[in-house]
């Protein structure tokens, strides 16, 4: 991160002066889980999501945003080609919603809203950065069910597309992951038999699984809050 903060960095110092604006907006899509209970698949049993987010355009090429979402996830077992070493042959099933947020780097592929270019009103992009979830986090003590609210470190990066429809209004499509650090997002408070720092009976843990991991599908629309005119270049 402080390596892409420094690239970051060396990319805002245009030999031009660039515009420099504050924009934000809703965001709204679907979300989906993937972990012990679904260790592939894409699209499944997607859930809403909705927030905001608020992005500062260093220039034509470099942007930084932040994010709050609150994003839903579910799964069930047993599944086709899903087989776990659980103890018990009972149907397992989890619904939940967790609260993103995220402060991210945002490369343009293209030049976009470039001052001096009206053509600049579309490109492609890829987003990473750093983020938390909140979500509550079921245990037992002495044989009570907690849930105890908490903060977990995840790691968001995605890629999309955003298009200027006019001076005041960004529209824009993305897909993007999250990796998390835990393995219990897929853990609900009915079936505390399941061990929160061992769900489902896996032993090892590795880089992908069996941390837990979930992806979003949004659109969003940005409305300008803050813009500086570009300086005059007399005699060009």
């Amino acid at each position: 991160m402080i390596f892409l903060v420094f690239v970051a960095f060396l990319f805002s110092r245009p030999s031009a002066p660039a515009q420099t604006k504050l924009e934000g907006g809703p965001y709204v899509g679907v979300s989906w889980y993937n972990g012990d209970l679904n260790p592939g698949r894409q699209f499944y049993r997607i859930q809403p999501s909705f927030g905001a987010i608020i992005r500062y355009s260093v220039n034509d090429r470099i942007s930084f945003r932040g994010g709050a979402l609150l994003a839903g996830m579910s799964g069930v077992y047993p599944q086709k080609n899903v087989y776990l070493p659980v103890d018990s042959e009972e149907p397992y099933q989890f619904s939940r919603e967790v609260l993103d947020l995220t402060a991210m780097l945002e490369v343009n592929f293209f030049s976009f809203d470039h001052p001096t270019n009206k053509e600049s009103v579309f490109t492609p992009y890829f987003t990473l950065g750093a983020g938390s979830v909140f979500y509550k986090r079921y245990s037992e003590d002495n044989g009570n069910h907690n849930e105890k609210p908490t903060f977990v470190l995840s790691l968001p990066f995605g890629a999309g597309v955003k298009w200027k429809a006019n001076d005041w209004l960004n529209l824009g499509a993305e897909w993007t992951l999250r990796k998390t650090f835990v393995d219990d997002l897929d853990v609900v408070g009915h079936d505390m038999s399941i061990d929160a720092s061992n769900p489902l009976g896996f032993q090892k843990t590795t880089f992908s699984h069996n941390n837990d991991w979930y992806s979003v599908v949004a659109v969003y629309a940005t409305f300008n809050l803050y813009s500086r005119r570009d300086k005059c270049r007399d005699g060009f």
